[in-house]
């Protein structure tokens, strides 16, 4: 875009960053400004005593900061966008970080979530992370069932969950990594491993875009 235009377009309709909600200039790195930009994690962290039947589970960041606030504007304001740029992120704290991987897997979620939204945040994550890691991506589960797990408590999660995910057939034998946006009790992350383990993975991992545990 040319200087003028640009200028004459942040004037009109500047978009906002994910983090913070201030104005960001079209050339600053999309969800967020530059500043916001700046405190990004570079790398990730692993979450001690992962959930069964998880062998490791790993975070790029805290709900509480940009990467929260990105996940939040993509999820419940519908902003693709705010995912796509936080899924590269995410891929490149990836590379060189993790163990010997075979497949990646996004959780699924809800139909009626997936119609309203008109995409599925953990696809975004994951296609990004595969493509980085040059490992292919398989949509080796669907959710059948199950409410929202937002306000709900752990134990309630655990309940909610109990019969909600099904694997889609036999996945190929290996080590999965598993890709969600957001882990809080686990319980979304062990019950997606649990059938990823029945339909033949060896084992699986986890990536979290965010923790609020």
């Amino acid at each position: 875009m040319l200087p003028i235009l640009s200028a004459v377009v942040d004037l009109v309709l500047p978009a906002r960053c994910a983090a913070c909600e201030g104005p960001r200039r079209a050339e600053e790195p999309a969800p967020w400004c530059a500043a916001c930009a700046a405190g990004l994690p570079k790398g990730l962290f692993p979450l001690t005593n992962p959930p069964e039947p998880l062998r490791t589970a790993w975070v790029l960041a805290s709900y509480g900061g940009p990467v929260g606030a990105a996940i939040r504007r993509g999820k419940y304001g519908q902003d693709e966008s705010a995912l796509q740029g936080l899924a590269g992120v995410m891929a490149e704290a990836s590379r060189g970080r993790l163990p010997r991987l075979d497949v990646v897997v996004p959780v699924p979620q809800r139909r009626a979530a997936s119609l309203r939204r008109g995409f599925m945040p953990t696809a975004i994550l994951a296609g990004a992370v595969a493509e980085a890691l040059g490992l292919p991506l398989r949509y080796a589960l669907r959710r059948d069932g199950g409410q929202a797990q937002a306000g709900l408590d752990a134990e309630a999660r655990r309940e909610n969950l109990a019969a909600a995910f099904d694997a889609r057939g036999p996945l190929i034998a290996g080590r999965a990594l598993l890709i969600d946006d957001v882990i809080t009790t686990g319980s979304t992350a062990a019950s997606c491993a649990r059938e990823l383990l029945c339909a033949g993975a060896s084992e699986v991992h986890l990536l979290a875009a965010a923790s609020a545990r």
